[in-house]
C-alpha cells in the first residue's frame, strides 16, 4: 500500500511539472535562455568587454575605481565589476581574462575604430555574461508580475515578458555585446514598480541607483514626480510626505553611493559620462565617423531644453488623470518620456530603458505600439552588429580552431574599405541607425496622430 502511495505522489509530481513546462511564459524562457547560452560563448564584441577585465584587473591588483584610466561610468556599474572581482578570483578563479593579440594591432588603424587587440577568453566572455543574462530574467518577471497582478491576464503577462526577454536587442546587449544597461533598466523599473506601490522612499532610492548607473533614467523623474503629485491628489500634507520621501530616498542613496568616491577624491573623475559628450560636442575628429559624433554630441545638447520641455508637457498632463486612468497614464507618459530622450538617435543599448515600458503598454493598452517595438529593436540590433561587425568573431578565433584569426582581421579590414569617399562600414552604420530612428519617432508619431485625432488623454 505504502508502495503504491509513493508511485502515485511521483506521478503527481512529474504531471506537476510537465503542466509548469508547459506554461507559454515558461516556454519562452526556457527558448530566451538557450538563445543567449548559446550566443555568449560563441560571438562577443570584446571593445567594451575588455574593458571589463581591465578593470576588474585593476581592482584585485588594489586600484581605485578611478586611479587608472579605464573605467569612465559613474561608480554602480563599478561596484559591480568589484564584485564580479571577487568572484571571479575566489569562486571561479577565472584566469586568464584576456591576452594581448600583435596580429590584431592593425584593427586600432581602421576608420571606424572601436575594436581592440585584447581579446578576452571564452570562459570570460560566459561568466560576466551570466550576470547579464540573470538580470534580463527579472526584469522579465517584473513586467509579468506588473501586468498579471494590473490586468489578472495570463495571456496578458506571458505577451509582456515576451516582448521584453524574445527582444532582440536586449538579448544581443546581454549575450553578445556584455553591455550593462540592463542593470540600469532593473534598477529604473524596480523604481517605477515601487512608486505605483505607492513606496516613495524605495523608489527614490532605486532610482538613484539607476541614474548612477547609466545617467538616462533621470528622463523619467519628472513623470514619477507627476505620478506623486496624481496620487496624492487634494490632500496638500499626504503630498508634502510622500515627495519627501521620495526625495530622501534619492539623496540618502545618492550619497551611500558616492561615500567610497568622495573618500577617494574622484568625484570629478566619475562625471566624465556627462562631461566627455559635453565637451565632445564641439570637437570632430577626422572623417565621416568624426563628423557623425559630432553632430550627435550636438543634437543631444541642442536637443534637451525641448526634450525637458516635452516631458514636463506630458507629465503636467499625466496630473490630470482620472483615478481610472491613472496607472495606465503612468506607464504611457514613462513610455513617452523615455522615448522623447533618444529622439537623437543613440547608440543602440540606451533604447533598452524604453522596452519595459513598451512591454506594457503593448499587452495592457496598445497593440499598435508593437510596430514600433519591432522596427525600433530589430534596427537598434542590426544597427549594434553593424557597429561590433565581424569582432565579435575575434574571441571564437583567437581560443577556439573554428575559425582563422587572420581571415577574421581581413574581413574586418574588408568592409572598412574606401567606398564613395566614406567606407562601406561608415553607410551600414548611417543606413541602420536611420532604421533604428524609424522606429523611436513612430512611437511618437502614433501619439502625435492621436493628439491631433483627441484620441488620447494626454
Amino acid at each position: 500500500m505504502g508502495f503504491s502511495n509513493d508511485v502515485d505522489e511521483d506521478k503527481g509530481a512529474s504531471a506537476s511539472v510537465l503542466a509548469v513546462l508547459k506554461k507559454p511564459v515558461v516556454i519562452i524562457l526556457i527558448v530566451g535562455l538557450l538563445i543567449r547560452f548559446v550566443l555568449a560563448p560563441l560571438f562577443t564584441y570584446t571593445y567594451d568587454i575588455a574593458h571589463w577585465a581591465v578593470v576588474i584587473q585593476h581592482i584585485q591588483s588594489g586600484f581605485g575605481l578611478y586611479s587608472v584610466p579605464a573605467y569612465y561610468y559613474t561608480p554602480v556599474w563599478g561596484y559591480m565589476l568589484g564584485t564580479f572581482s571577487l568572484t571571479s578570483n575566489f569562486v571561479f578563479d577565472v584566469q586568464p581574462m584576456a591576452s594581448f593579440f600583435e596580429s590584431l594591432m592593425p584593427v586600432e588603424g581602421l576608420p571606424w575604430s572601436y575594436f581592440t587587440p585584447e581579446v578576452t577568453t571564452t570562459v570570460f566572455n560566459v561568466f560576466m555574461k551570466v550576470p547579464f543574462i540573470i538580470c534580463d530574467v527579472i526584469v522579465g518577471a517584473l513586467i509579468y508580475y506588473l501586468i498579471k497582478e494590473k490586468t489578472d491576464d495570463e495571456k496578458k503577462a506571458t505577451y509582456g515578458f515576451a516582448l521584453w526577454f524574445l527582444c532582440p536587442i536586449v538579448i544581443y546587449m546581454s549575450s553578445v555585446q556584455a553591455m550593462f544597461d540592463t542593470f540600469s533598466v532593473l534598477f529604473m523599473f524596480l523604481s517605477i514598480l515601487l512608486m505605483y506601490k505607492g513606496r516613495y522612499f524605495s523608489g527614490g532610492a532605486m532610482l538613484s541607483i539607476a541614474i548612477f548607473t547609466k545617467f538616462f533614467p533621470l528622463y523619467v523623474a519628472i513623470p514619477m514626480l507627476a505620478y506623486i503629485i496624481l496620487k496624492s491628489r487634494g490632500d496638500k500634507a499626504l503630498l508634502r510626505k510622500n515627495i519627501l520621501m521620495g526625495v530622501a530616498g534619492l539623496v540618502i542613496m545618492t550619497v551611500i553611493l558616492y561615500i567610497p568616491v568622495i573618500m577617494e577624491g574622484s568625484f570629478v573623475d566619475s562625471m566624465y559620462f556627462m562631461i566627455y559628450r559635453a565637451e565632445s560636442a564641439g570637437v570632430s575628429g577626422g572623417g565621416l565617423e568624426g563628423l557623425i559624433q559630432s553632430i550627435g554630441y550636438l543634437a543631444i545638447l541642442v536637443l534637451q531644453p525641448a526634450i525637458f520641455g516635452f516631458i514636463i508637457y506630458i507629465s503636467y498632463r499625466l496630473t490630470k488623470s482620472t483615478p481610472e486612468e491613472a496607472d495606465n497614464n503612468f506607464f504611457f507618459v514613462l513610455l513617452l518620456a523615455a522615448t522623447a530622450a533618444f529622439v537623437w538617435i543613440p547608440a543602440p543599448q540606451y533604447l533598452m530603458i524604453i522596452i519595459p515600458m513598451l512591454a506594457y503598454y503593448i499587452a495592457v493598452c496598445d497593440k499598435r505600439y508593437f510596430w514600433p517595438w519591432l522596427i525600433m529593436t530589430a534596427g537598434a540590433t542590426i544597427f549594434a552588429l553593424v557597429m561590433n561587425n565581424f569582432s565579435v568573431l575575434t574571441s571564437l578565433a583567437a581560443y577556439t580552431n573554428l575559425l582563422d584569426l587572420g581571415w577574421v582581421l581581413g574581413i574586418m579590414e574588408w568592409i572598412q574599405q574606401p567606398i564613395f569617399g566614406t567606407t562601406l562600414l561608415q553607410l551600414l552604420i548611417i543606413s541602420t541607425g536611420l532604421i533604428e530612428g524609424i522606429g523611436i519617432f513612430y512611437i511618437l508619431w502614433i501619439w502625435f496622430d492621436d493628439k491631433l485625432k483627441r484620441r488620447t488623454p494626454i
